[in-house]
């Protein structure tokens, strides 16, 4: 299709302790939803459109291990793609979307004019081929189409772990039209949402959720990098993805002569789509995903031959249908395994019960030892007879023996680096936390803080 996919992978700071925000951790892109890195699903989601090309923009220290993972996929692609949809990857430390957008919108634009921008996120079950017909059949003054979803998961408490906006919007010529986003934040602060007059003047049949999710997806064309060009019409190139979209949404009423708009589509309730970008999310994806993966076995079982029972050997251990062990994976006996994703090359002791898990590759796990929807970061080790319930334990991090917890987050404390001339420098055990607004780093998927409207609001040029 002629659209260039644009992916972009960040950090990851609500992934933490288990992302590459500590050294320990793993590239966000690369941290695996049912033993298959999260970008594996997007990479599979662009194939099926195809897209004419394919660009991930990461930060240049997780380069190397992302364009590994990148070399791997490409093997396993249709022999056609890598002619017709090439894949790229390309290092770039920058503060915000806008800024790569600034930086490389010629090599973005180069082979066609149309583009999408991903996050490296999200798993569903809405087709591209869908996506693509919503933006071809806007208005042609719809300067790009935003995506939202609502939350697909009953075990997540949107109003505490999911990060939504005051979306406001609108039905124009039989399509919606987003109008403007502002942050819980700046309305809590506040203590009551602002919308100004002139849009409801414009669009008075406006509606405001707070329940709309942004998949960061977003639909375009060449016409936005000459907007962002022109410094006069107010938008700033280096700013956040969001507030990007806000400041061209706000273009569709904030001027006396009609301006470009941006299309809003609201994925269907009945589809499935979730954006891994904090560890409530994350464990649940993977248990979604697991569960996906148990039908479809229970489906190809029940198609083939039953086969005649063989005596199994005593004491083995017990792993459901909804469970995945990845390679060179050692299971103890009388071990049990329940909605739990188990990476490769871990060890897992005698009589250890593991339910509703997502356990990283090189784990560790002694005798007699309880997990109970905990997330465990890549060569932790835990010792035995330990209880642990709700924790998200840093990769590396040893748990002692006959440890009970309940609802932790476990990581390694610095002490200090040894300077060239001797000395120790002491290091705040959070010290490489982001402090970014929604604790997203980088050009990852940005929130914002509200700011007040422009002088020109009522500009009538």
């Amino acid at each position: 299709m002629e659209f260039h996919a644009v992916i972009f992978c960040g950090k990851g700071s609500s992934l933490s302790p288990i992302s590459a925000v500590k050294e320990t951790g793993v590239p966000k892109a690369l941290l695996p939803v049912a033993n298959k890195p999260m970008i594996q699903y997007v990479l599979e989601w662009c194939d099926k459109a195809p897209f004419r090309q394919i660009t991930i923009f990461t930060e240049t220290h997780t380069l190397a291990r992302i364009s590994k993972f990148v070399d791997t996929y490409k093997e396993s692609r249709d022999s056609d793609l890598a002619q017709t949809s090439p894949i790229e990857c390309i290092g770039a430390d920058a503060s915000s979307t806008g800024v790569i957008l600034n930086q490389y919108k010629g090599h973005i634009l180069k082979n066609t004019g149309n583009f999408v921008l991903l996050p490296c996120d999200f798993i569903t079950d809405v087709p591209p081929q869908v996506l693509v017909e919503v933006f071809r059949g806007q208005d042609y003054n719809n300067i790009g189409l935003s995506i939202c979803y609502n939350n697909s998961f009953e075990n997540i408490d949107a109003n505490k772990v999911l990060n939504s906006n005051y979306t406001m919007y609108s039905k124009q010529n039989s399509q919606l039209v987003l109008l403007d986003l502002c942050s819980k934040g700046s309305v809590a602060l506040s203590k009551f949402l602002k919308i100004r007059t002139h849009l409801l003047w414009r669009y008075p049949n406006t509606q405001v959720s707070t329940a709309l999710l942004d998949s960061f997806i977003f639909f375009g064309d060449s016409r936005l990098f000459k907007l962002l060009e022109d410094q006069k019409n107010g938008l700033i190139s280096s700013n956040s993805a969001t507030k990007i979209k806000r400041d061209l949404a706000r273009r569709s009423w904030k001027h006396s002569t009609k301006q470009e708009a941006v299309g809003l589509f609201i994925l269907p309730e009945k589809s499935t789509f979730a954006r891994c970008n904090n560890l409530a999310v994350y464990a649940e994806t993977n248990r979604h995903v697991l569960k996906l993966h148990a039908k479809e076995s229970n489906t190809t079982a029940s198609t083939q031959k039953p086969k005649e029972k063989a005596d199994k050997p005593k004491n083995l251990a017990t792993v459901g249908a909804d469970s995945l062990v990845g390679d060179n994976t050692e299971l103890g006996e009388r071990t049990s395994v329940k909605g739990s994703a188990i990476g490769n090359n871990c060890k897992i002791g005698n009589k250890c019960r593991l339910t509703a898990c997502v356990v990283l590759d090189g784990v560790v796990i002694e005798d007699d030892v309880s997990l109970q929807n905990c997330t465990i970061g890549e060569n932790a080790r835990i010792g035995a007879g330990s209880r642990l319930v709700n924790c998200n334990i840093e990769g590396a991090y040893v748990v002692g023996s006959k440890v009970n917890l309940k609802g932790e987050t476990l990581t390694n404390l610095e002490i200090g680096l040894e300077d060239e001339d001797g000395s120790f420098e002491a290091i705040d055990d959070d010290s490489d936390e982001d402090d970014s607004e929604d604790g997203e780093s980088g050009y990852d998927d940005e929130s914002f803080e509200e700011e007040e409207y422009d002088d020109d609001i009522f500009d009538r040029t």
